[in-house]
């Protein structure tokens, strides 16, 4: 049998009166509180121009060029190698090899290029991942500036000028010039020798 809601109550206030005082109601929920307003806007900061103005760009364009160095230099030992490879594999069949011989001279030559290929991809790979591991060293440092930067002036996003295109904008958001005054200014003070104590 189903009981209706005003049923069900009156039969809980019954048996709760016969145990004594009913409880006091419990107290209304408090509402959440109101979310703060989101800040509108976006500033934007050209990180090319910040990383040649702070000198990050000429400082990445080095490392990598010492890393391609050695990992040509890498390549060249192992171009020696397999050509010494070949080369021997030449002595060993004599002057006048079989066409059994040719063919194996012929498949080594394959295997060896095959594999050389294979060397120039890796290192073309690791150049590209230590190129990106650089830039995205460079935008760590400049994230937290250009975040403080932005919230100062109310603006809640940091748009990066190099990753997109802006069809129109406002000479007043972008907090470049200011980004680099103070990550110059962190860094002097870094490197300044710090007061000799008084005696």
């Amino acid at each position: 049998m189903k009981l209706h809601t005003t049923t069900l109550f009156t039969l809980l206030t019954l048996a709760i009166a016969g145990c004594g005082p009913a409880p006091s109601p419990a107290p209304a929920p408090t509402p959440p509180p109101t979310p703060a307003p989101a800040k509108g806007g976006a500033a934007i900061i050209d990180l090319d121009a910040a990383a040649k103005r702070l000198g990050r760009e000429a400082a990445i364009l080095a490392e990598l060029r010492e890393a391609g160095a050695q990992l040509k230099d890498q390549l060249t030992a192992s171009q020696k190698d397999y050509q010494e490879q070949i080369d021997h594999l030449k002595t060993s069949l004599g002057s006048k090899p079989s066409e059994a011989d040719k063919q194996k001279l012929a498949e080594l030559a394959r295997s060896l290029n095959q594999q050389f290929q294979q060397k120039q991809q890796q290192a073309q790979q690791e150049l590209n991942t230590k190129r990106g591991a650089l830039i995205g060293r460079f935008r760590e440092e400049i994230k937290p500036v250009a975040l403080n930067i932005a919230t100062s002036k109310g603006l809640g996003i940091v748009q990066i000028r190099n990753d997109i295109t802006i069809l129109a904008n406002d000479p007043g958001l972008d907090i470049t010039d200011e980004v680099v005054a103070e990550v110059s200014r962190a860094a002097s003070a870094s490197s300044s020798p710090a007061p000799s104590p008084n005696p």
